[in-house]
């Protein structure tokens, strides 16, 4: 771990508390202890290449944007269940397609859950939420490329399954 690492992780212990309230002022409770969690990943994986001046300072702007990468994400979240939920209150009545669009719907649900966790979670944020590769990198730690790969792969193995279940 490199000296800039061990000092941030250093104040972040000393100062969670202040921490906690800062990221509060952005966030609800469990958005805040999340936000605390990743903040230090983050932290643990800062390069020592060049020196940080002002640890401090430094560690409340990653606090800082990591709370507004979070309302970010809240919000496309929430956007896309409204969207969803504007979706199905459009959908015809009509029982026999409804029921099939159901039935596919609860498959495409099921394929989706039994995608290894990080693939699933690389699909999901992506396909559902709208965040980019880069946004989804930067969120779990992992870089662009392998949620690229993640997200490509789910969306290969729901096409196989539904080609299956089709035929």
């Amino acid at each position: 771990m490199s000296p800039n690492a061990l000092a941030l992780i250093e104040l972040l212990i000393r100062e969670r508390r202040a921490l906690s309230r800062f990221i509060a002022r952005y966030l609800d409770p469990a958005s805040t202890e999340d936000t605390l969690q990743n903040l230090y990943l983050k932290a643990s994986s800062v390069p020592g290449d060049p020196p940080i001046l002002e640890p401090r300072g430094y560690l409340y702007r990653m606090a800082y944007h990591h709370a507004l990468n979070r309302i970010q994400a809240d919000a496309c979240e929430r956007r896309a269940m409204a969207e969803y939920a504007s979706d199905l209150a459009d959908a015809s009545n009509d029982g026999e397609a409804q029921a099939l669009d159901q039935a596919q719907l609860r498959e495409i649900s099921q394929t989706i859950l039994a995608l290894p966790p990080q693939v699933r979670e690389c699909f999901v944020l992506n396909r559902y939420l709208g965040l980019s590769e880069r946004e989804i990198a930067m969120r779990l730690g992992i870089s662009k490329s392998v949620v690229g790969k993640y997200v490509l792969r789910a969306a290969l193995l729901i096409q196989q399954h539904q080609r299956g279940s089709r035929a």
